[in-house]
């Protein structure tokens, strides 16, 4: 099993992301529950580009997700609130 140790919420911009925020795992947070509660954004039309990705202990990219501009805000929004 994989020891993963963060999420990184980006939005493609051409051949480059541009990081929006990040979980990492000693923020309180179970990353694998996590991630496996973060639904997929599968209306292709509507894509914009917001995604978010899953990275190993090592650093190493384990899972992508394409997620909805919503769903982003809100993502972000509840890990602040978490910090604080």
């Amino acid at each position: 099993m994989f020891n993963q140790s963060k999420i990184l919420v980006w939005y493609a911009v051409s051949n480059q992301k541009v990081l929006l925020g990040e979980v990492l795992s000693h923020s309180g947070y179970d990353m694998a529950s996590l991630w496996r509660g973060i639904p997929f954004y599968q209306d292709e039309k509507g894509d914009l580009g917001y995604r978010l990705s899953l990275f190993d202990a090592d650093g190493r990219e384990i899972g992508a997700k394409a997620v909805s501009s919503v769903f982003v805000e809100d993502f972000l929004l509840d890990v602040k609130k978490a910090r604080v």
